[in-house]
């Protein structure tokens, strides 16, 4: 199997813990995720013209619900009438095809999105998949999803799966349903995608990352020579708030934010200073929470402001 790399060109770490990723959906999820899927589906296309494809079957819990017409593919030998191969290697068959499951994630979510990308013969994909995949940041995993539209998404609830040895494992994780032929246009929608070089709401403030942490340092002429509005920790686990110190800042990593000259800055101060910092971030797998500029130009965008 060729060498998975992340974004930035390095090649993908393994697993040492759990070599092959190995946590397996519980039955009452894999039931509820497999009737949405229908449900979503249904929406756009005639659901008996499908095969369904688990490619990585496992204990079964995704494929036992599937309809005769059903491919299971798994890189161990399983319990179940499937092939026993590596879904990467595998070539899939042309005809109409919904491609359904929990697939290994990998180290940052990497080869998932290689299962997602080499389903670009299927219809449909609908995965569990680890958090980040919700992200709407500049560089989210989720845009590196080729040739298909997301369609649907929920979070899944916590302990939704167990390891081998029946214990309950809580991994923080999404369900998510793409579509090669059709779109959903709230989906589609990224704060980077828009053809203007500057930043949304660049009339009102700038948002800088600010870091001192080891091997990330950066905007350090916000934190020593200029004071911004507020600063704003990027990587939390409960509770989040502004603060006017950079000494505030949790793990000494996150944003600073400066208003412009004529910004209606009490309004902005209210609304800063109120916000659900649990609503404008981004769960992580391991439980903590991230903010990224998307989050901040969301949070402007509910709360009333347009992007000229």
């Amino acid at each position: 199997m060729h060498t998975l790399k992340y974004v930035n060109g390095g090649s993908m770490r393994k697993n040492q813990g759990n070599v092959f990723d190995e946590y397996f959906t519980k039955p009452e999820i894999s039931k509820i995720l497999f009737e949405k899927t229908k449900e979503i589906i249904s929406q756009y296309e005639n659901l008996e013209k499908f095969t369904w494809l688990e490619p990585s079957v496992g204990d079964g819990c995704f494929y036992k619900l599937l309809p005769e017409k059903r491919i299971g593919i798994d890189i161990h030998k399983t319990a179940f009438d499937t092939l026993e191969l590596n879904y990467l290697e595998f070539k899939l068959p042309k005809k109409p095809l919904i491609v359904i499951g929990n697939p290994p994630f990998g180290h940052r979510g990497v080869l998932a999105l290689e299962f997602i990308n080499h389903s670009q013969n299927a219809d449909f994909v609908a995965f569990i998949l680890p958090m980040f995949f919700q992200s709407l940041g500049k560089g989210s995993i989720r845009y590196r999803v080729r040739d298909f539209h997301l369609l649907y998404e929920e979070t899944l609830p916590h302990n939704a799966f167990y390891l081998s040895n029946g214990k309950d494992k809580d991994v923080k994780t999404c369900f998510q349903i793409w579509s090669k032929n059709y779109k959903n246009p709230k989906n589609e929608f990224s704060w980077y995608r828009q053809k203007e070089k500057q930043e949304p709401f660049a009339k009102i403030l700038k948002v800088v990352t600010v870091s001192l942490a080891k091997n990330r340092e950066c905007g350090k002429e916000w934190i020593f020579h200029k004071k911004p509005n507020f600063y704003l920790s990027s990587t939390f686990f409960k509770e989040n708030s502004v603060v006017k110190d950079f000494s505030e800042v949790k793990y000494k990593s996150g944003v600073a934010i400066i208003y412009a000259q004529n910004a209606p800055k009490q309004r902005l101060n209210r609304i800063f200073l109120k916000a659900d910092w649990n609503k404008y971030s981004s769960l992580a797998t391991n439980g903590c929470r991230h903010i990224g500029k998307s989050h901040i130009f969301q949070l402007l965008a509910d709360s009333g402001f347009v992007d000229d």
